[in-house]
């Protein structure tokens, strides 16, 4: 005889038998009986658990950060500019790497896509519940990068910053759903997770030298490569808009992606 799921177990399985049905039928689709059925339990424990089928669909974004060990651990970390730079980390790391190798990833970002190509409304409340998440921590790193002289305030605001980083991250998950050569990326995945968290910081106004700093102390991806040199002390006060790029020059990582047939 199988062994009873305790509360926490049971709805895990039906968050994982949720999954599939919505990312293959959509939210509208998709009926709280074939759930059931799929997670071997009444409709009535879905509703036990879940108190309406848009909560469960909710649950299903959510789930992968409520609980997560290294979501806890950034939210608690001290605003700093090193917090701000381990955000946009995880953030690439996670859309960038680990998502297009993750069928279940997969699954689930297939089904935002869905949500966006309905009427919204549902990913609307996932980007709320990512906002209350995510937002306080960021927006106060972004202060203390920019007291510490880190970051170059700019015309772009805290919560813009969060979520035109987000998009892009996004997007690049999105072109992996295929599993085919989308995108003719012309390095691998770390590489470019690499350049992408260089691009984002940059877009958030963090001096090369602050983001090379980072770098340096094993916080990107790893990839060989030369940061950028030091700003001239006559110019430390000023972006530094003539420091080498450290994507240029990079060790080419020829481990194989969904973008770059081998």
């Amino acid at each position: 005889m199988a062994p009873r799921l305790d509360s926490h177990a049971r709805k895990r399985a039906i968050l994982d038998a949720a999954l599939p049905l919505f990312a293959r039928k959509g939210f509208a689709a998709t009926t709280t009986k074939e759930i059931a059925q799929a997670a071997g339990v009444s409709e009535a424990l879905i509703f036990k658990h879940f108190p309406s089928k848009a909560s469960l669909y909710e649950s299903i974004f959510l789930c992968c950060i409520d609980g997560d060990p290294e979501y806890e651990r950034l939210v608690a970390l001290p605003p700093s500019t090193g917090t701000l730079v381990q955000m946009i980390q995880g953030m690439v790391n996670y859309f960038v790497i680990e998502l297009p190798a993750d069928p279940d990833e997969r699954a689930r970002h297939r089904l935002s896509i869905i949500s966006l190509l309905e009427d919204g409304e549902f990913m609307r409340q996932v980007f709320e519940g990512i906002r209350s998440r995510f937002l306080p921590c960021f927006a106060a790193s972004i202060e203390a990068a920019t007291a510490a002289g880190d970051r170059l305030p700019g015309p772009v605001d805290a919560e813009n910053g969060f979520w035109l980083a987000e998009h892009l991250c996004e997007m690049m998950a999105t072109v992996c759903l295929s599993g085919g050569a989308i995108v003719p990326y012309p390095c691998g995945r770390p590489d470019l997770a690499r350049q992408t968290i260089w691009f984002i910081l940059r877009g958030l106004g963090l001096r090369d030298t602050a983001i090379a700093a980072h770098e340096g102390g094993g916080r990107f991806p790893f990839v060989p490569s030369q940061p950028p040199p030091e700003p001239p002390a006559n110019d430390a006060a000023k972006p530094a808009h003539g420091a080498a790029k450290p994507m240029n020059g990079s060790a080419r990582n020829d481990d194989p992606t969904p973008e770059r047939p081998e």
